[in-house]
């Protein structure tokens, strides 16, 4: 009974840090934020011929899933419009609309059945204008689906109005592993079909045919890591108790720093706007120079954790860049051992 209450508070703490209008039980725990999103993509009801809006920096593993649900209900994919950061150019979609294959000229967002996109990616340090965005799909109709694995904790996702929210514990919460959630306004549970029919999510009717469970028990899963949730909880209070705001204040001035310091370094390049509010920092690699060896030689020789992200990640690499994360604890002396590091392995090729 402990445990049910205090899961209970922490659904309530995660949809206090999502849009307005959310209460506890529009959420729902599942095993990370990629299975989050696969159940919640496959159980969205669309007619073949839809169309879904998507960004060219859709995390790989989520553009697996939408290709896959294109193929099995003939539904379209289209690129709502960028600029050259891949950040959404809300001007030219009020203007011009986007691009769409099947349709002579341009659509307009009305013509969308569904937007799905990450609020950040997790390859570029930028921030989608998800409030935007989000106010126009409302005024049109569109249901909006916001990827906020990479934003929540470290940007503001309170202003955003989405019809669902998904996430996981293990990334900007400082939560870990195993868990994941995503969060569904009762106006649009009722989308839903069954993404994975079990006794968790579904029953028989009196004609022996599967029917969902009321809510968002449709999207149950069952067993779980229990603990992870619990500790879940636990972050999501350290962040509340910290001050949401000052905590992402201090990332995005710690990322600043760090991309000052880190452009040009050993003939890295950063990618981002240097006060991007976000605290991911990627670099681009000087010609011949792997981002896994110096990613490995980093760890190992100067104990500085980045990430070395492959082109797979995203369709809008066109290779593979190193990242490094500005986190609330960040020392920024730290940024300062990975500028010589880099400087140090520049050297010694």
């Amino acid at each position: 009974m402990e445990a049910g209450s205090g899961l209970h508070a922490t659904r309530a703490r995660l949809v206090s840090l999502m849009g307005p209008g959310l209460d506890a039980d529009d959420l729902s725990f599942h095993h990370s934020a990629s299975a989050a999103f696969a159940s919640l993509l496959m159980a969205w009801r669309l007619p073949a011929g839809a169309r879904i809006g998507v960004v060219p920096s859709e995390y790989g593993s989520n553009m697996l899933v939408l290709a896959a649900r294109a193929l099995r209900t003939a539904v379209s994919l289209v690129d709502l419009p960028v600029d050259e950061t891949g950040v959404i150019d809300v001007e030219t979609l009020d203007r011009a609309g986007v691009a769409c294959a099947d349709a002579p000229g341009r659509i307009g967002l009305a013509d969308l059945d569904l937007v799905v996109f990450p609020q950040v990616p997790s390859q570029r340090g930028i921030v989608q204008p998800a409030a935007a965005i989000g106010a126009r799909c409302a005024a049109e109709g569109v249901p909006l689906v916001l990827d906020v694995a990479q934003s929540l904790g470290q940007v503001e996702v309170r202003q955003t109005a989405a019809s669902a929210y998904i996430g996981t514990s293990r990334k900007w919460l400082c939560g870990p592993r195993g868990a994941g959630f995503l969060a569904v306004r009762k106006g649009s549970v009722d989308l839903l079909d069954i993404a994975v029919p079990s006794l968790h999510s579904a029953r028989f009717d009196r004609n022996d045919r599967p029917v969902p469970l009321p809510g968002l028990a449709r999207l149950g899963i069952g067993e779980a890591a229990t603990v992870s949730r619990i500790g879940l909880g636990q972050a999501v209070t350290e962040l509340t108790d910290s001050g949401p705001s000052l905590v992402f204040a201090r990332i995005a001035r710690l990322a600043g720093q760090g991309r000052r310091l880190l452009d040009g370094a050993g003939g890295w390049r950063v990618r981002e706007d240097p006060d991007s509010p976000c605290g991911i920092i990627t670099m681009q690699p000087p010609p011949g120079t792997d981002p896994v060896a110096v990613r490995d030689r980093l760890y190992r020789e100067d104990r500085v954790l980045t990430s070395a992200i492959p082109v797979e990640r995203s369709r809008d690499l066109t290779g593979p860049v190193l990242r490094a994360s500005a986190h609330v604890y960040t020392d920024p002396a730290e940024f300062e051992r990975l500028a010589m590091g880099l400087e140090r392995i520049a050297y010694d090729r």
